[in-house]
């Protein structure tokens, strides 16, 4: 079997790093949206800190606009986290060690910043 004919044609996997980013870009714009009706109905704005979860459970229940805006930024912030994660999954199951290794690297880099800016 040629290396074309193989079930990677020579070509990285990306069918679901690409499904992950999409559905976390849908996540978050269904969440802006949601967000945006709320405002519209009138519903109490809500507010609080976005490190407190209760409050944004809280708020996603009673509909306030705040809360739902949240949801939405927490899943723009999470989906090039876990892209890079189905993507280092995605070239270990095809062998690609160098890839999986800079996926990581690029995986500890985020975590480290965001633990960093969350501390300080």
């Amino acid at each position: 079997m040629s290396r074309q004919q193989g079930s990677s044609a020579g070509h990285a996997p990306r069918q679901y790093t690409s499904a992950a980013l999409s559905g976390g870009a849908f996540l978050a714009a269904a969440c802006f949206v949601v967000a945006l009706a709320a405002e519209l109905a009138g519903s109490e704005p809500g507010g609080g800190s976005m490190t407190d979860f209760a409050a944004v459970t809280d708020g996603l229940l009673a509909f306030t606009p705040w809360a739902w805006a949240t949801l939405g930024v927490y899943a723009v912030v999470v989906t090039p986290l876990l892209g890079l994660i189905v993507t280092a999954w995605e070239y270990s199951s095809v062998g690609d060690r160098r890839s999986v290794g800079l996926a990581v690297a690029v995986i500890a880099v985020l975590v480290t910043s965001a633990v960093i800016s969350i501390l300080r």
